[in-house]
């Protein structure tokens, strides 16, 4: 039985590495040259356009920014689906997060086999370091228009230091930034001023996504620092509410 799941893996990993090869070689035989128009316009213009000096934000949240409102809405359907998945497949959410009435004797075996493999160590280092992290995350999404960053990145360090807080608080109390209810409505709330934000251009006459900051004489970038933060949030509260969702802490 082991020697076939051996075979079937080598072969997954044998036609894996011939679809690559054979997609990559036509890219290393072409004479045709890559395109640099797209490439010059945003080395020459991008940053007096946006107002960024980081390219990748002002990519993203400016020519692009289409594509990242379908990214948040992608985050959204799979932390969604995520949560359905477990709350079906047999496995008991952490309490807040789930329904632990449809198997209260698997919630409690789960939840009293989370406690015994805290530690004092644990819960004193992880604490100490998730108001730590959150700060961090904080500063990547807000200066990502100006160095590596921005509201996707910020918002995965974010939800880091939220799993830390929720690893680190003890029984008898906790911060309410790891409750459900309150991780819930702090992504739904970003959600729902990132669809402000798209449509305010519309109410102004600018279009879609349009720069309405800059239409008020406020500085162009402006417009990218409060996307990102819109969007660090959401990630944030979206990424630690399924990653502590999965931790079965007890309360």
């Amino acid at each position: 039985m082991r020697s076939k799941i051996t075979g079937l893996f080598l072969f997954q990993v044998f036609l894996c590495l011939v679809t690559i090869t054979l997609v990559l070689i036509p890219l290393f035989w072409t004479d045709i040259p890559w395109p640099t128009i797209a490439r010059d316009h945003m080395e020459n213009f991008g940053m007096a356009a946006s107002g960024a000096r980081n390219m990748v934000s002002a990519i993203y949240l400016g020519y692009r920014v289409f594509d990242t409102l379908g990214e948040t809405i992608v985050l959204l359907v799979a932390v969604s689906g995520t949560i359905g998945i477990i709350a079906h497949g047999g496995d008991v959410l952490a309490k807040g997060f789930g329904d632990p009435s449809r198997n209260e004797s698997l919630y409690q075996e789960k939840t009293t086999l989370v406690k015994k493999q805290r530690t004092a160590l644990l819960e004193v280092v992880t604490g100490k370091l998730g108001p730590v992290v959150l700060v961090f995350g904080f500063y990547v999404m807000l200066f990502g228009h100006l160095s590596p960053g921005g509201g996707f990145q910020g918002g995965v360090v974010v939800a880091s230091g939220i799993v830390f807080l929720a690893l680190g608080g003890r029984a008898d109390g906790s911060t309410r930034l790891t409750e459900a209810g309150v991780l819930a409505k702090l992504e739904s709330i970003s959600f729902l001023l990132l669809i402000l934000a798209s449509l305010s251009g519309v109410v102004f006459g600018g279009g879609f996504f349009a720069n309405t900051l800059a239409q008020a004489g406020m500085p162009e970038v402006g417009f990218i620092v409060l996307l990102n933060a819109i969007i660090g949030l959401k990630v944030g509260a979206g990424i630690g509410f399924m990653c502590i969702a999965m931790l079965g802490r007890a309360e």
